[in-house]
This record gives C-alpha cells, structure tokens and sequence, in this order.
C-alpha cells in the first residue's frame, strides 16, 4: 500500500508542476496575444485615419482646382474693363467681379476649413502611428523574451509529461482513474494528509475507525467527506 501511496504523491506533485507550467505558459501566450490586439486596435484607428485623410485632400484638391478657376476667371472678367464703352455694360461687369469675388473667399474660407480638419486628423494620426511604433517596440522586446521563456518551458512540460508517464505507468489503471477524477475535481489536490484525526483537504474530522486503519496502513482509504485519498506523513 505505501509503494502506492508513494507513487500516488509523486504523480501529484508532477502533475502540480505541469499544471503551474501550463499555467505560467497560458500568461505568457496571453501576454503576447495582448500586443497583438493593441495593435489590431491602433491599426484599425489608422486605417481609418487615412481614409478620412485621403477623402479629405481630395476634397482640398477639388476646392482648390475651382478657386483657381474662379480666380482666371476674375481676372479675364476684369480684363474687359478697359475696353467697355458704356455706363451700363461697365456696371454689370463691375457687379460679376464682385460676385465672383465673393464666391473666391467663400471658396477660400472653405480650404481654410477643409486644411484645419485635415491637420487635425493628421496630428491624430502621428499620435496613433506613435503610439503604434512604441507597441510594436515593445512587442518585439517582450516578444522574443517570451518566445524564449515559451521555448523553456515546453522543454520543462515535455520533461514533465515523460516522468508522469513513466510514475502513471506503474499506478494500477482503477486507481490512476480515481485519482485523474479527483486531481482535476479538487483543483490539483487529490491527495490530502490525515493529521490528528482529521483530513487536511477539507478540514473535516475522519471517523476514528478509518484513522486508525490509515496508520495501520493495511490499504488505501478515502476521506468520506471530500473523498481524497488520504495519507499518513512519516516523521522522518
């Protein structure tokens, strides 16, 4: 019974290591999946960016192209003056000047506008791009720290994962089968110690019938109320 027991502990105690390793690996991977959905997140909020901005200039294109036709036009219109013979005729060319004129600085009041938006966006967008180039510098950094630390551990795991085959392996499958269904129902804890009368696991006082069978040793008992394999910790 104690050759079982002692296989039962040791198997334990691996499977509490690989469980911590998994553990440890799944922060890592985590870590590394986190940098990766920031900089989705900025990249979004660029691509974006640029579009607006492209739409943008296209439209300080679009405005532009009209103000400088509005503008030859004035200045063809003004050419005229000159060689007009009447009063009329030189009063109507004075009024579409004017309105053209007016048009111009309406136009130019619009790309006025149209270029504060645009460096607006464009200031947020060095911001976003900033803050894009410290992520990626970051995740790099970081990145081939935790590839290494990942590389580590998986050698640590498949070492791991080797001794609890062989420790498993000697376990009689009835009893490798308990003790799988509590490790994995008791987070990690399928073994509990029997101290004075009482199981550890669940702090519970154990009838004293099945205490003292457990000093005896004679087989393997469970605690009736958490249903933990128990043992006796030898004083050394």
């Amino acid at each position: 019974m104690q050759e079982k027991m002692n296989l039962l502990r040791d198997l334990q105690e691996i499977d509490q290591e690989i469980s911590t390793i998994e553990a440890t690996r799944n922060s890592y991977e985590a870590e590394l999946s986190t940098f990766a959905a920031q900089a989705a997140e900025v990249q979004s909020m660029l691509d974006q960016l640029n579009v607006e901005i492209d739409q943008l200039r296209r439209d300080e294109a679009q405005i532009e192209q009209e103000l400088h036709k509005q503008r030859d036009n004035v200045t063809r219109v003004e050419a005229r003056l000159p060689g007009i013979q009447t009063q009329k005729e030189y009063v109507a060319v004075l009024k579409e000047i004017d309105v053209a004129k007016k048009g111009n600085k309406e136009l130019e009041e619009k790309l006025q506008e149209k270029r504060k938006e645009i460096a607006i966006l464009v200031e947020d967008q060095q911001e976003k791009q900033a803050g894009l180039d410290a992520i990626s510098g970051n995740a790099k950094a970081r990145g081939s720290e935790l590839d290494q630390l990942l590389r580590d551990s998986g050698s640590q795991l498949d070492e791991h994962t080797r001794n609890r085959e062989k420790v498993a392996g000697e376990v009689p499958k009835s009893l490798l089968r308990k003790y799988q269904g509590l490790f994995k129902r008791r987070n990690g804890m399928a073994l509990a110690v029997a101290r004075n009368g009482a199981c550890l696991g669940c702090n519970m006082q154990l009838p004293p019938q099945l205490f003292n069978r457990l000093l005896q040793g004679a087989d393997l008992q469970s605690c009736p109320h958490c249903n933990r394999i128990l043992y006796v910790e030898t004083e050394v």
